[in-house]
């Protein structure tokens, strides 16, 4: 029995876009690639989202006519055809002692009579600053090699809507989130948004696995929490949710729902300022619309306004009403229950001497490709190292690093690029970009491109679709 599987990473073969091909025999299992859904060996699409559990997959054209695919030792072909990924760097890992490894074109493999499973994953290409990610979709998922025949498999990608594009929720009156390609944010200068999406909410927003947008809604009479299919933000005008989540664990407070952020598992976790608590939602209570009480929540963080999860799965919150950034352990990120949950740490952060004060209202968090959580405390940009977060119990923090932003910009989320330029609100109608350069030292720091935009009313939240690699962002892809 023919097992051709392989899961290998995309830095060992120094390319950036990864097709990943599993196909096993009859039996085998099925893998699931880092951040991204398989296109699975069943039919259609599922979510496609939350958790990456769902993605396109092929029908049974072609199929193996289950039941009748005959097992021998006598060997035919299996012919794997690959449509859309972009030729310069596509790549397929089959483990193959007979096949080339990598292999970047289409190939006809031997293999023994018998019942295969295809398996292909989302990946990503080195484009920048915002790379372009590819949904695979397989028209044969389960194929039956027969002796002396011939039997195709193609894999098609295709480009992931929402990729490719800096995104930025309008907090003015449109409730919009805007779409901004590369070219319309490389410099200094005044652009249209290339995507202004009605999403009747631009506050904290993040996008899951597939590329689709979770938003929060602007006002009462909006969904406060919904979802936006990728497929439908690469054009402009009145988008409609496919999921919406009125959770009675957001409680009446204002400001109620602030910010989301996935987990590495893809819970979603929501901040409810008003009611000081942050509330966890599983992938199965966001498949589908409806009045989900979270499954878990952790209280007792005064003005929670900011969520970020690292590399190793621990989540931070901005405590801003404390001046302090919480953060959380996996165990109690996946821990039950409700209730004040004590956080492993809890950080103050101070300005250096001679005059010693401390950095308040600390909002949007981001992580760098190194580890390093960057913090906007009120328009100060900190970075806090490894070191200045680990422990447990209290501590206070002098960041090495403390950019002071322009006096008229009004930063709230942040969020950096594949090139690791960090991103930020600047006065009314602009948004500001901060080259890697420009992040080594403290002082005040005039932005490297200062975009204006008459789509824009005021910027808050960013983000970008896919997360760099090495950011511990669930939306990140290799």
């Amino acid at each position: 029995m023919l097992n051709l599987s392989s899961r290998v990473g995309t830095a060992r073969l120094g390319v950036s876009l990864s097709l990943f091909l599993i196909l096993a025999g009859c039996g085998g299992s099925s893998t699931r690639g880092d951040g991204g859904a398989a296109a699975g060996t069943g039919g259609g699409g599922g979510t496609g989202g939350t958790g990456g559990t769902g993605g396109t997959a092929g029908g049974d054209a072609g199929s193996s006519d289950a039941g009748t695919c005959a097992v021998g030792d006598a060997t035919g072909t299996l012919s794997v055809k690959i449509v859309g990924a972009p030729a310069d760097v596509a790549v397929v890992l089959v483990a193959l002692a007979t096949a080339p490894d990598p292999i970047t074109a289409d190939i006809d493999l031997t293999a023994s009579a018998g019942e295969y499973s295809v398996t292909a994953f989302r990946a990503a290409d080195s484009t920048s600053p915002f790379r372009t990610a590819y949904e695979p979709s397989i028209d044969v998922a389960t194929p039956c090699v027969r002796a002396g025949q011939t039997t195709i498999v193609t894999v098609t990608y295709a480009t992931i809507a929402t990729s490719g594009k800096l995104w930025v929720g309008n907090s003015g009156a449109g409730k919009e989130t805007l779409g901004f390609g590369p070219a319309s944010v490389a410099a200094t200068g005044a652009h249209a948004a290339d995507v202004a999406a009605g999403t009747k909410g631009s506050n904290g927003f993040t996008f899951d696995a597939a590329g689709n947008l979770w938003v929060l809604g602007a006002t009462t009479a909006d969904p406060p929490l919904a979802r936006y299919r990728a497929s439908t933000l690469g054009t402009s005008g009145a988008k409609t949710p496919d999921v919406t989540i009125d959770s009675p664990s957001f409680g009446s407070g204002i400001p109620g729902a602030t910010v989301v952020a996935f987990d590495q598992a893809g819970n979603l976790w929501v901040s409810v300022e008003a009611a000081n608590k942050v509330v966890r939602f599983t992938p199965e209570q966001l498949s589908v619309t409806g009045t989900p009480t979270a499954s878990a929540e952790i209280s007792g963080i005064n003005g929670p306004s900011g969520i970020a999860f690292n590399a190793a799965g621990s989540m931070f919150v901005s405590a801003s009403s404390d001046a302090q950034i919480a953060r959380f352990d996996k165990d109690r990120v996946y821990g039950s229950g409700t209730g004040a949950i004590l956080a492993n740490l809890m950080i103050a952060a101070s300005t250096p001497g001679p005059v010693i004060g401390p950095l308040t209202s600390p909002t949007g968090l981001a992580f760098d490709t190194s580890g390093n959580l960057w913090v906007n405390f009120d328009g100060t940009l900190a970075k806090l190292t490894p070191d200045d977060f680990s422990g447990t119990g209290t501590k206070t923090v002098t960041p090495a690093i403390q950019i002071r932003t322009d006096v008229l910009s009004l930063p709230v989320g942040i969020a950096f690029d594949s090139e690791g330029a960090l991103w930020l609100a600047h006065s009314a109608g602009k948004l500001a970009r901060l080259d890697p350069s420009q992040l080594t030292a403290s002082g005040a720091v005039a932005p490297a491109a200062v975009i204006t935009s008459s789509d824009l009313a005021y910027a808050g939240w960013f983000a970008i679709y896919p997360a760099p690699t090495g950011t511990g962002l669930f939306h990140a892809l290799p």
